[in-house]
């Protein structure tokens, strides 16, 4: 990795900020990571892990420590506790940094918290705990953990999203976009129109099956953007629980017409805003914390459910 691009300088300046630079690396990808993550953890005894990132970032750090963790256990036979987090905001979208109020420049951010440590105990930090959803694919496939999960639409509104320069800027041209293209028939709506087309396969929420539905995110966190004016969901679940927000109606031009107030989190006609959900049951492509999953087909299965998986993260509020 060339040393002299943004993420390299980046990470050089959060590195003079702390007090060995031994206990700071940069991977060069997600291959990298469980070595990484054991030499902090085993080799450095860190008891805080500081993530510079967004969301998809956070996602793989989180997965691999918790396979890491897991692997220890069951060599050693102790109980040992994931490390804390701070989650600090360098890159895309980054939910838990609004959740963990540590979002800003990720220098002011870990500069503020190293102010704040010195000379205090691990078990003096302010932290805060969010539980963690797993996604099983097929009968027996892989499990994943994370936060924010969102099916095959999501995940097709995420590709739009990223098409049209992410950010506030990139979401409010995607929002106009998707509203003029389906009104006027435009030439982006025609390309892009039918990754907007319902699944064909039923959702089933908490044994309650839903067989037309446009789209379902499941989240254990608050879904809050530009300083909450933005809010789908405005809490965080317990543990074994998520949040979901089911769009059970397949009018696209309804949908549409919607799409304010399922970003402000009103009611809207066929659209069920639920709590306490500890089970969806449906098929094919999803996203999970903003990462796609796209390799499965349409109609394979996925089961996702609340875990008892919690992340401890530092709250700088």
């Amino acid at each position: 990795m060339a040393r002299t691009n943004w993420r390299s300088v980046g990470h050089d300046r959060l590195v003079r900020l702390m007090p060995d630079p031994a206990n700071c690396l940069q991977t060069p990808s997600r291959d990298a990571l469980g070595a990484a993550l054991t030499y902090l953890l085993f080799d450095r005894a860190a008891n805080v892990l500081v993530v510079n990132g967004g969301d998809g970032t956070i996602h793989h750090v989180l997965n691999e420590c918790v396979r890491v963790v897991e692997r220890a256990r069951a060599a050693t036979g102790l109980a040992l506790p994931l490390p804390r987090f701070l989650f600090v905001n360098g890159g895309g979208m980054n939910m838990l940094a609004r959740v963990f109020l540590s979002r800003g420049h990720p220098v002011r951010t870990l500069g503020r918290f190293m102010g704040s440590i010195r000379r205090s105990r691990v078990g003096s930090l302010r932290t805060r705990d969010v539980p963690l959803l797993a996604v099983r694919e097929g009968e027996a496939g892989p499990v994943r953990l994370g936060y924010i999960f969102g099916s095959e639409i999501v995940l097709n509104a995420l590709t739009l999203y990223e098409r049209f320069g992410q950010g506030y800027r990139g979401l409010a041209r995607f929002i106009a976009e998707l509203a003029g293209g389906y009104v006027l028939n435009t030439a982006i709506w025609q390309q892009y129109g039918h990754l907007m087309d319902p699944p064909t396969t039923p959702l089933v929420v908490d044994g309650v099956a839903h067989d037309a539905y446009t789209a379902v995110v499941a989240t254990t966190v608050p879904l809050q953007l530009a300083k909450g004016a933005i809010s789908a969901v405005r809490r965080t679940a317990a543990p074994g629980e998520m949040n979901v927000v089911a769009v059970v109606t397949t009018d696209k031009a309804a949908i549409i017409r919607q799409l304010p107030q399922l970003m402000w989190g009103s009611s809207a006609a066929g659209v069920q805003r639920l709590h306490a959900v500890r089970e969806l049951r449906l098929a094919g492509p999803y996203s999970l914390d903003g990462e796609r999953f796209d390799r499965l087909a349409a109609d394979e299965p996925l089961v996702v459910t609340g875990s008892q998986h919690v992340l401890r993260g530092i709250w700088l509020g």
